[in-house]
């Protein structure tokens, strides 16, 4: 399993889908009314995905996690940190740590390259309230990976499953402070 997405909910996702594109230079996956996906490249075929999907109002819950951005190579910008509102950091490191496969580093987590975003877990500004977060993490699964056995183990490590709808591919939870995630299935062979 590992970190895949950055997904960021948008009422215009084709206009805040290039904007983010043409702020960091990344590679453009997909262009759908229901969403924009572009791509930030990691060493090796490491990568980021960030992932603007068309919802139709802004939610009014406070946001919990936060891109955080800094200066890049040829006038762009380069996605520096996420970071992650948690109601108790030590605890929500642990469980991000295995879940993401990242490696711990300074206040954070890394990919195991040393390259890219740090995801920073930081003390939570409110606890989170009934609303979907208007931006979450999607994990996926490695080929062979059961994913009734992952599903499982994230529950055991104390998240929690908010949905499973067998007319999607993928499954919701929360982690242990309430911030939502998808986990994502295995990718199909030869792609």
């Amino acid at each position: 399993m590992h970190l895949e997405n950055v997904v960021i909910d948008a009422v215009e996702p084709l206009v805040t889908g290039p904007a983010w594109e043409e702020r960091l230079g990344t590679e453009r996956l997909t262009t759908l009314p229901e969403g924009v996906e572009t791509r930030i490249h990691l060493p090796g075929e490491a990568f980021l995905d960030l992932c603007m999907i068309a919802v139709p109002e802004a939610e009014e819950e406070p946001e919990r996690l936060h891109l955080v951005l800094g200066p890049g190579e040829q006038g762009r910008e380069r996605l520096e940190e996420i970071r992650l509102e948690s109601a108790d950091v030590p605890r929500d490191l642990a469980f991000w740590t295995w879940l993401s496969a990242w490696e711990p580093e300074a206040d954070g987590l890394r990919h195991p390259s040393g390259e890219g975003p740090l995801l920073r877990l930081v003390p939570e500004s409110a606890p989170a309230g009934p609303l979907k977060n208007r931006a979450h993490l999607d994990m996926r699964l490695a080929p062979g990976e059961e994913p009734e056995a992952a599903a499982a183990e994230l529950v055991r490590r104390g998240g929690r499953e908010v949905t499973e709808d067998p007319t999607l591919p993928w499954r919701v939870f929360e982690d242990p402070s309430g911030n939502v995630l998808c986990l994502l299935p295995a990718p199909a062979p030869g792609s």
